[in-house]
């Protein structure tokens, strides 16, 4: 039953069947992102409040009347069995009672990748096989958590069987993900690409493509992720940082001996990766299931949009990686994308993004874009939503409708879902670490802060 205290308006006039709007006649508790209850037919229906408005009304002798209006978007019937929403047709009565929904708090499940704002309901990824073939983008300013929830999706799809193979700048993810690396084996490969590439630094060779190291480069890479994607190795992670790796193109013709060479960038390494990654996936066959997630990190500078390619190498580079993506589905293949701006990555990726986590951002450009997936009311919203808050829309959500939720703390979801999902043990005859490359100085973080 709802109590007095609940209540918060009234249906107003303009609901429609996807609107609600409401007289507010209580408002402790009314935010963006809060659940609002009312009934249709016999059934509970719950909205979430995007917006709201001041009115006013001329009422006898000319005298006015000012009173608040809010506006909310339908999310469904709340079903106890499935713990989801299910979709409902129709629109309220007129001046039917609105109720704010409420809870004492939320507990962490091993299933929710967050929670409604101020209930109990939690948010699930439907499928994480959706959530890889059918690409997914993590969009937001800088140091708001897209990194953590971008290492949570990676943890789900692993638990999933996945394998994740991450282009990542920043080297947070064989950090944080350390668990689910054989170090030792890891370092053996590392000190291995990187002899390779710079070893091509002085090979000139009268034709041009021969020269340089990105062809021997390209091999090992290839070998590496094929013996990774092999289903009888256990391994679930691979992580490559391009700015570890000096390869080297030959770009002119030699003269005496000698020719110019130029080192590949981050975005021509991205494609090697993404390249080999396909041929590996393919060599596998057709499959209607996920087998491995490209999870580009800091995507502006792994397959930036053309207007934002620092050279015209990066331009060809990114159009290879997403001829990848755009070929692997079929072979099991898709992506995670993680990025600041829509306007600064490859829109052929992103436009190929069915699920879509879009965080705080306030730039017009990338609010008029992501209108496209989430609707302009949630997109106006996008500039107010408090950290590890995100608009939820796509194919992997468990609702049908956009949502804005609140995103698990990175601690309490390691708790309970490593709990269900422990980390595979890493073999004893690969454990022991071998003599490590160089350190590295790593380049600047795209966050602030770990995630």
């Amino acid at each position: 039953m709802k109590t007095k205290n609940a209540l918060v308006g009234l249906v107003a006039p303009d609901t429609s069947v996807e609107r609600l709007f409401f007289e507010v006649v209580r408002e402790e508790g009314l935010e963006e992102g809060r659940l609002v209850e009312v009934q249709i037919g016999k059934r509970v229906v719950t909205y979430q409040l995007v917006n709201g408005l001041t009115k006013e009304e001329v009422i006898q002798h000319k005298n006015t009347h000012g009173f608040a209006r809010a506006q909310a978007q339908k999310i469904g019937e709340w079903d106890v069995v499935s713990k989801k929403f299910s979709f409902v047709k129709w629109l309220p009565a007129p001046n039917a009672p609105v109720f704010l929904r409420s809870a004492t708090g939320f507990q962490p499940t091993s299933s929710a990748v967050g929670h409604f704002p101020g209930t109990d309901y939690p948010v699930s990824v439907k499928s994480v096989h959706d959530l890889v073939t059918h690409n997914t983008a993590i969009l937001g300013i800088l140091g708001i958590g897209k990194s953590m929830l971008a290492m949570e999706l990676v943890e789900r799809m692993m638990a999933t069987g996945v394998k994740a193979i991450c282009v990542d700048l920043t080297n947070e993810y064989s950090t944080k993900l350390a668990a689910y690396i054989d170090v030792g084996k890891e370092s053996a490969v590392l000190a291995e690409l990187r002899a390779i590439g710079a070893a091509g630094k002085t090979k000139v060779h009268q034709n041009v493509e021969e020269g340089g190291s990105r062809t021997e480069f390209a091999t090992a890479v290839g070998a590496k992720i094929a013996e990774f994607m092999d289903p009888a190795n256990l391994s679930r992670l691979i992580v490559f940082n391009p700015t570890s790796y000096e390869v080297w193109r030959q770009d002119s013709k030699p003269f005496s001996g000698k020719a110019s060479m130029a080192s590949l960038s981050p975005a021509e390494i991205t494609h090697i990766v993404s390249q080999a990654t396909l041929e590996a996936a393919t060599a596998l066959g057709i499959t209607d299931k996920a087998r491995v997630c490209l999870v580009y990190e800091e995507a502006h500078s792994l397959v930036p949009e053309w207007n934002s390619a620092v050279a015209d190498g990066d331009k060809s580079a990114s159009n290879g990686s997403a001829r990848a993506i755009l070929q692997g589905r079929k072979y099991g293949l898709g992506c995670l994308l993680i990025a600041q701006r829509t306007a600064n990555v490859t829109k052929t990726i992103l436009n190929q993004c069915n699920t879509i986590f879009a965080m705080r951002t306030f730039d017009d450009t990338g609010k008029d874009f992501l209108a496209n997936y989430i609707g302009a009311d949630y997109a106006s919203s996008l500039s107010s939503l408090a950290e590890r808050q995100a608009v939820f829309f796509g194919k992997a959500s468990s609702c049908e409708n956009p949502i804005l939720i609140r995103l698990n703390d990175r601690d309490k979801f390691l708790e309970v879902f490593r709990a269900e999902n422990p980390p595979p043990a890493i073999p004893a005859a690969n454990a022991a670490p071998v003599a490590a490359a160089p350190a590295e100085t790593t380049v600047s973080a795209e966050e602030d802060i770990p995630f």
